[in-house]
């Protein structure tokens, strides 16, 4: 794309839209070759309802912005910023997956049988993870048996994304300091 930019004369200043998302690639490749990379606004809403999406009007209008109204400096997407947001995205998802795995085993003990809703029901979550996740697979398929399985692969998976959360606690904690 710079190649193709610089055929229609000397290349000093670049108007990208989401520098900090979608264009964050394009953001980063013109930094990187001396170019100065300016954040443009995306187009108006109301005005794009009235007239439609066009690609070439929208093309025009950051180039126009670039060179006057914007005065936004390109996100670079590098730093401890950047660090802290990769993060933080990790760990929510790790987050999230673990409470979806509580969730499930919540739901698999209440439909239990009830031998084995019995000895769960009681128990604090980390106790069930405890217990759940020391579960031994044998060549039984009856309900109890695979209820049990299920248990401990929800449990297992619960620990796991626990310590993945602890993992990157200790990363955000280091790049902190």
């Amino acid at each position: 794309m710079r190649g193709w930019l610089e055929s229609f004369g000397t290349l000093e200043l670049v108007g990208v839209e989401g520098t900090g998302t979608y264009g964050a690639g394009l953001a980063r490749h013109l930094l990187t070759h001396d170019v100065t990379v300016i954040e443009v606004d995306r187009p108006n809403r109301q005005r794009r309802r009235r007239t439609g999406k066009s690609d070439p009007a929208d093309a025009v209008a950051a180039a126009r912005a670039a060179q006057g109204d914007a005065t936004g400096s390109a996100k670079t997407r590098d730093g401890n910023v950047e660090a802290m947001r990769v993060l933080r995205v990790a760990r929510t998802s790790a987050r999230s997956a673990r409470t979806q795995a509580i969730n499930q085993m919540r739901s698999l003990i209440s439909t239990a049988p009830d031998g084995l809703r019995a000895e769960l029901r009681d128990l604090s979550i980390y106790k069930v993870l405890s217990v759940a996740s020391a579960y031994r697979h044998t060549a039984r398929t009856d309900v109890t048996t695979l209820t049990k399985l299920s248990l401990r692969t929800l449990a297992r998976r619960a620990l796991s994304l626990e310590e993945e959360v602890r993992e990157i606690d200790r990363l955000s904690e280091a790049s902190s300091a």
